[in-house]
């Protein structure tokens, strides 16, 4: 008899040998870092950065990162990284990828050697056309980058390109087209041939401006026109426009542009001016503070305009421990010769200076309007007072002067909240006489002047002078609220406001009153440090005087806590004076504003 088959496997036995016999999965790798070296240049080593594939992993497939894988990522990375270094004109980089390895956990280090850059060899740069003539465009084409000598930069070129483009439609060349632009790079030898040329056609011309969706008559916006139609096109033109209307504060938006395409056949492109009015009415309430005049409520209210011509009002109201203000002022357009305004103004004031009531109308009226970057106003003032003349025992005065008042201001920055970089100065004269209703004969003039230069992204140097002379044979005469005074939060820090200047002492009880001066000078020197994006520091030095016949220097010192509030600059001083006018040892300033 045959022997018997043997018996088969179980299922389940068969299973196991497969597996006994399968190859093992290769462990899972945990890919912790990628780091880039070599690159001192913050752009390209971004550009690097983002551009290796295995920076771009998330975070799981860093954790099951086979052998394989990781492999193919490090064959990648010299290719990427040589692309992501052609835009800064490097062409030929040493790329060597290494990875450290800890058990199973792995770091990779990509060293770049950046090689010698492609560079600019030559220029071959043309506006063909009208433009060819144009000398702000030739000044543009000098400036053309990246430069001879200059490694081939590909955003440099594509926004070298652009301005052209953009500056050909600004002086209205709207039918300019690019029609060479070849760039030949030969990397054998490091070398890169810009060859550009714009053909422009003919200049178009401004033609009429066309203003919508205002409430005012067609005459007033139309004097703000800083063109007459026929003159070449200049797109500077319209952004003159553009803030002429901005400081009218009538509009909530501003919409200007040329229709080139509606040009007829003298090239005189219409100008549509698109407006929407903002609020009419503005009301505010508040409350107040200052070391001048104590805490008070204030409340006001303005009307954008108060009829189709555009007068404009305003009304505001002061009431505080120390000073009460009642003010309202009317404004008339004035848009002939100078765009500004004629201003009719009245206010009265109660104030308690030392303790001892103050009281003062004044009435003017007045031209202002802009002059290249300068902001000029003439007016007339009638001016009412009655004080306490402190010199000759608290008797009561009174005064009244009649004068002409010029002032002018000029200023440039880079912010006008946060200047990095800005000037300013400010020029006032006034001049009263007798033989026009005033009680004394005098001329008076102050002049302040501020600088801000940043060092670097944290540190700002800020300097500030005033000063200020007057001539009368009458002083005595004059009354405080035209007198020169220092010390306080815009002055000399470390001082009380107005408590640098001429003075008596009370017998009775060796008070001392503040008479102010017939002359001014006062100077700051402070360095900011800003810790970060909103808060920093600063030390500072004051000093000055107000004076009759002898200058006596009063200084200060301090240190001060800077916010950028989301509202605008907060700062917040101590200061001590050193001279024999300071009344206390420390005193507190808070300002709110901005620098200039």
């Amino acid at each position: 008899m045959p022997s018997p088959a043997p018996a088969p496997a179980s299922a389940p036995a068969a299973v196991a040998l497969v597996l006994l016999l399968a190859p093992l999965p290769a462990a899972a790798l945990e890919l912790r870092t990628v780091e880039v070296r070599g690159l001192e240049d913050e752009a390209m080593l971004d550009n690097v950065d983002d551009a290796l594939s295995l920076q771009r992993l998330n975070p799981a497939r860093r954790r099951q990162l086979t052998e394989s894988r990781l492999a193919f990522l490090l064959r990648q990375a010299p290719d990427e990284a040589r692309r992501a270094l052609e835009p800064f004109g490097y062409y030929d980089p040493v790329v060597t990828p290494e990875v450290v390895r800890d058990g199973d956990a792995v770091d990779v280090v990509v060293t770049v050697d950046p090689g010698e850059p492609v560079r600019v060899a030559a220029h071959d740069l043309h506006l063909l056309g009208a433009a060819g003539g144009d000398a702000a465009l030739q000044r543009r084409l000098q400036r053309f980058r990246p430069g001879i000598g200059q490694p081939f930069h590909h955003g440099q070129y594509e926004d070298s390109k652009a301005a052209i483009d953009r500056a050909l439609a600004e002086r209205g060349y709207f039918d300019a087209e690019q029609t060479v632009h070849e760039v030949r790079v030969t990397r054998a030898d490091h070398r890169a041939d810009i060859a550009l040329t714009w053909t422009s056609g003919e200049r178009y011309r401004l033609g009429e401006a066309h203003f919508s969706g205002h409430p005012f008559v067609p005459e007033l916006l139309e004097k703000l026109v800083p063109w007459t139609p026929g003159e070449l096109f200049d797109q500077g033109e319209l952004l003159r426009l553009h803030t002429s209307l901005a400081e009218l504060d009538y509009f909530g938006a501003i919409d200007i542009h040329a229709e080139p395409g509606n040009a007829g056949a003298d090239r005189q492109v219409p100008i549509r001016v698109e407006l929407a009015p903002a609020r009419r009415d503005i009301w505010s309430a508040g409350v107040r503070y200052g070391t001048d005049t104590g805490l008070g409520l204030t409340g006001g209210l303005e009307r954008r305009w108060v009829n189709a011509r555009g007068h404009k009002l305003r009304a505001q109201a002061s009431l505080a421990e120390r000073r009460n203000d009642l003010s309202a002022q009317y404004r008339i357009p004035a848009f002939t010769w100078l765009d500004g305004w004629y201003t009719f103004g009245l206010s009265l004031r109660q104030e308690q200076i030392d303790g001892l009531d103050t009281e003062l109308l004044e009435v003017v009226g007045g031209r202002s309007g802009k002059l290249g970057d300068w902001t000029l106003s003439a007016a007339l003032n009638l001016r009412r007072e009655r004080w306490a003349d402190f010199s000759t025992g608290f008797e009561t005065r009174y005064s009244s002067l009649v004068f002409p008042s010029l002032l002018a201001q000029w200023s440039e920055s880079d912010d006008i909240l946060y200047p990095r970089n800005a000037r300013a100065l400010t020029v006032e004269l006034r001049a009263g006489h007798t033989g026009i209703g005033s009680d004394i004969d005098f001329v008076q003039l102050r002049a302040e002047g501020r600088w801000i230069h940043a060092f670097g992204r944290r540190d700002r140097l800020l300097l500030r002078a005033e000063a200020g002379t007057t001539l009368s044979d009458d002083f005595a005469a004059f009354p405080p609220s035209l007198r020169f005074y220092a010390g306080g939060d815009r002055s000399v820090r470390g001082y009380g406001w107005r408590e640098i200047g001429e003075s008596v002492t009370d017998p009775a009880d060796q008070r001392r009153y503040v008479l102010g001066g017939k002359h001014l000078f006062v100077a700051s020197v402070e360095f900011e440090r800003m810790f970060n994006r909103s808060w920093g520091g600063a030390v500072f030095v004051d000093a000055g005087s107000a004076w009759d016949e002898a200058f006596d220097v009063q200084p200060a010192a301090g240190i001060g806590l800077r916010w950028r509030s989301p509202v605008g600059p907060v700062r917040i001083d101590i200061a001590h004076g050193f001279g024999d006018q300071a009344q206390g040892a420390i005193q507190l300033h808070l300002n709110i504003g901005p620098d200039l």
